[in-house]
C-alpha cells in the first residue's frame, strides 16, 4: 500500500477548525513527489470531471518525509448560512451542514526531470484519481472551534451528539442536553417571538441500529398554576420539513440509508410565533412551556423517556412602555441563538453630505439672452448619505447569561427580529454596566450599538 492514514479529524466537526490529515506513503522518496488532496461533495461520482468535484491541493512531504494537510480554512468556502427563524416545524440544512468525502493520492516522476504521473495512493498504477480514504466521508459544520476548547485538534462533538440504540424500546431511559447552543436551557420568550432549537440528527456513520434519532416534539403548555392546559406533538417526518422519515410509522432501520447532509443537522421552530405558523397556537392563558425532543421507542410511538433535550420557555412581558429588540445571531456552532433585550431602545440618524457652489449666472445658456432665474440653487449637493444608529438595553443579567450573550458581540450575521420578518444588522459597540449587590453576587447589563445593514437611501 503506498499511503497510511495516521491521522484525521472525526467526525461531526467545525468547519473553522483545524481539520487535519498525517500521511506517509512509500513512494515518498522518488523524484518530485508529492502528496494530492482531492476534495468532493458527497455525491455517488468521484473524478476530476465530476459534477460534486470541488478542490485539488498538492504539498511537498516535509522533511521527514510525511504530508500534512489541514483543510478547515478550504472547506468554509463551500458552506453557507441556514436561516431557519421561521421554521414551522421543521428545517433542515441546505448550507450550514455539509458531507465531504476526502481522498488522497501522489505523484511522482522516474527522474528529476521527466513528467510527472499521479497514483490513486492505493496501488502504482498511474494516470490514476487519487483514492485512498480513511472513511466514506467527513461531515462538517459552518462553527467554529476555539483552539483552547477543542480535543486533540477535533470538536467537542460528544457533548452534542451521542447515538443511542433506535428503537430503544423503553428501555433506553436518558434526558441529555445536545442542543448546539450555550443558550440556557431556561429561556424568556413572547408572544409573536420566533425561535428554533437545532439539534445534530441521526448519525455519521451509516449505522442501521444507533442513532441520535430526532423522533418526536413534544410542548407541553402549563398555565400560572402549574396545570398542563395543552399539549402540541409533531413527528420528524419530510412531510413536517424534517426527515429522513416519510413516515411516523417507520423505524430507523428503513430509513438510515436516506440520510443526507441535509438531514443531519435540523432545525425545529420553537417559538410561540414558530408554533402559530405551523397551526398550533398557543393557548391564551400560557404562562410557560416545555419542548422535549424525544427518540423513538418503536414504530409510531415516541419514548418520552428518551430525551435528546429538554427546553422550557417562559412567557415574558414587555417591561415599562419599551417593546424591546429582539436579537437572532449565528452562534460558535453554526447555528442560531436568540435574545431579546426588553429595556429602552434608541434609534438616530446622521446625514452625511457633500456640496459644491454654482455660479448665479447660468454660463452654459444655450439662448440669445440669458434669462433671470432666482431659483437658480448656488449652494448645491451632489452626495447625501444616511447612517441610521440604533441602541438597545438588556435587563440585568447573570453572570452565565452575560458570558453567552458575547456571542452576540463576536457573531458575522446577526439580525433583529421586525414584526414577522428578520432585517440583516451590525452591531457597532456594546458596553457592560456592573452591578454587585450586598452579597457580591454580580449582574451585568448591556448597552450594544446596531445598523441596519442596509442603510436608508437618501434623496437625491
Amino acid at each position: 500500500m503506498a499511503i497510511t492514514i495516521s491521522q484525521e479529524p472525526t467526525s461531526p466537526n467545525m468547519a473553522n477548525n483545524n481539520l487535519l490529515y498525517t500521511l506517509d506513503s512509500t513512494k515518498k522518496t522518488e523524484p518530485q513527489f508529492q502528496y494530492v488532496c482531492d476534495i468532493y461533495a458527497s455525491g455517488s461520482t468521484y473524478s476530476a470531471t465530476s459534477a460534486n468535484y470541488l478542490q485539488r491541493v498538492k504539498q511537498q512531504p516535509n522533511p521527514d518525509g510525511y504530508g500534512i494537510f489541514d483543510i478547515g480554512q478550504l472547506i468554509i468556502q463551500y458552506l453557507g448560512d441556514d436561516q431557519p427563524w421561521k421554521a414551522a416545524p421543521f428545517n433542515t440544512s441546505s448550507f450550514t451542514q455539509g458531507d465531504f468525502v476526502v481522498r488522497f493520492g501522489e505523484q511522482y516522476g522516474v527522474s528529476f526531470s521527466s513528467s510527472i504521473s499521479t497514483y490513486n495512493g492505493i496501488d502504482t498504477t498511474p494516470s490514476q484519481n487519487p483514492a485512498k480514504t480513511g472513511s466514506a466521508f467527513y461531515s462538517y459544520t459552518n462553527g467554529l472551534v476555539d483552539p483552547y476548547n477543542a480535543v486533540n485538534w477535533n470538536f467537542a462533538s460528544s457533548s452534542y451528539y451521542s447515538g443511542s440504540t433506535t428503537p430503544t424500546g423503553g428501555s433506553g431511559n436518558f434526558t441529555r442536553s445536545s442542543t448546539l447552543s450555550n443558550a440556557s436551557t431556561t429561556q424568556s420568550i413572547a408572544d409573536g417571538d420566533y425561535e428554533t432549537i437545532s439539534l445534530y440528527n441521526g448519525n455519521f456513520d451509516l449505522s442501521s441500529t444507533n442513532a441520535q434519532d430526532v423522533y418526536y416534539v413534544q410542548v407541553r403548555v402549563y398555565n400560572a398554576a402549574g396545570s398542563n392546559i395543552q399539549n402540541i406533538g409533531f413527528f420528524n417526518t419530510t412531510a413536517n420539513d424534517g426527515g429522513p422519515r416519510t413516515s411516523e410509522a417507520q423505524e430507523w432501520s428503513a430509513v438510515y440509508t436516506s440520510q443526507s447532509d441535509a438531514t443531519r443537522l435540523l432545525h425545529i421552530g420553537v417559538g410561540p410565533q414558530n408554533l402559530a405558523d405551523s397551526g398550533n397556537t398557543l393557548n391564551t392563558a400560557w404562562s410557560y412551556y416545555i419542548v422535549d425532543v424525544m427518540s423513538q421507542e418503536g414504530a409510531g410511538i415516541e419514548d418520552s423517556t428518551a430525551l435528546w433535550s429538554s427546553t422550557r420557555f417562559n412567557k415574558a412581558e414587555g417591561d415599562c412602555v419599551y417593546n424591546g429588540v429582539r436579537f437572532a445571531w449565528k452562534n460558535e456552532y453554526g447555528t442560531y441563538d436568540y435574545y431579546t433585550f426588553t429595556l429602552q431602545s434608541d434609534s438616530a440618524t446622521s446625514i452625511e453630505r457633500n456640496s459644491y457652489k454654482k455660479t448665479f449666472v447660468d454660463f452654459s445658456n444655450g439662448t440669445t439672452s440669458v434669462p433671470y432665474n432666482k431659483q437658480r440653487r448656488g449652494q448645491t449637493q451632489y452626495y447625501n448619505a444616511l447612517n441610521n444608529v440604533k441602541t438597545a438595553n438588556s435587563n440585568w443579567l447573570t453572570d452565565d447569561e452575560a458570558t453567552w450573550l458575547k456571542e452576540l458581540f463576536f457573531s458575522p450575521n446577526v439580525y433583529i427580529q421586525n414584526g414577522t420578518d428578520f432585517e440583516p444588522v451590525v452591531i457597532t459597540t456594546a458596553d457592560v454596566v456592573e452591578k454587585t449587590n450586598p452579597r457580591t453576587q454580580k449582574n451585568f447589563q448591556y448597552l450594544i450599538s446596531f445598523q441596519p445593514a442596509n442603510q436608508p437611501r437618501p434623496r437625491q
